[in-house]
């Protein structure tokens, strides 16, 4: 399949949707130094300030991944949530996803997404979701790095995502703890 990385950092999604064969037609970063990186690794020049572009200049794509900015949601943060900028980016990758119509999303960001506001800001992100056409959890997905053998214990919330008319999204496995 056809994948985007949007806010691609220097390609973890890329690593991993590229190791199961899938093929990235369009990535982008703010930062110049991950752009560098991520060209180097890849052979893909990532676009820049993805809220610039317009959802027409991205290529059709069958998944749209990205880890969008967590400074708004993360504990460490001023916690503004969608009162930041930075925050509605998440809107952003909504208009993408409803030009394009991919068939799988796969959105991360920090654990404190899930509980933000109260949990407001996840049930924000679940409705919008759904209202252009994607299933998704009720309830933030959680993983660790931990749990796959790497040494780091970094908790993120998984946002998976299906559109509607390909089926139900599947219930995710029980993950084993530190395998």
């Amino acid at each position: 399949m056809r994948f985007v990385d949007l806010f691609c950092g220097i390609g973890g999604f890329h690593q991993a949707l590229a190791q199961r064969g899938h093929e990235c037609v369009f990535a982008s970063d703010i930062d110049e130094g991950c752009r560098r990186v991520y060209e180097r690794n890849y052979g893909i020049r990532p676009a820049g300030d993805i809220s610039l572009i317009p959802p027409a200049d991205i290529p059709s794509h069958d998944i749209l991944c990205g880890g969008f900015p967590c400074q708004p949601f993360s504990k460490a943060g001023q916690q503004r949530g969608f009162d930041d900028d930075r925050g509605n980016l998440f809107f952003k990758i909504c208009d993408i996803v409803r030009h394009h119509k991919p068939k799988y999303l796969l959105l991360e960001n920090v654990r404190n997404l899930g509980s933000h506001d109260g949990g407001n800001t996840w049930r924000v992100i679940r409705e919008n979701i759904r209202a252009i056409g994607y299933e998704t959890s009720d309830e933030p997905i959680i993983l660790n790095a931990l749990h796959f053998d790497v040494p780091q214990n970094r908790e993120r919330v998984m946002i998976l995502c299906k559109r509607r008319d390909l089926g139900a999204l599947p219930e995710f496995p029980a993950m084993e703890k530190n395998p």
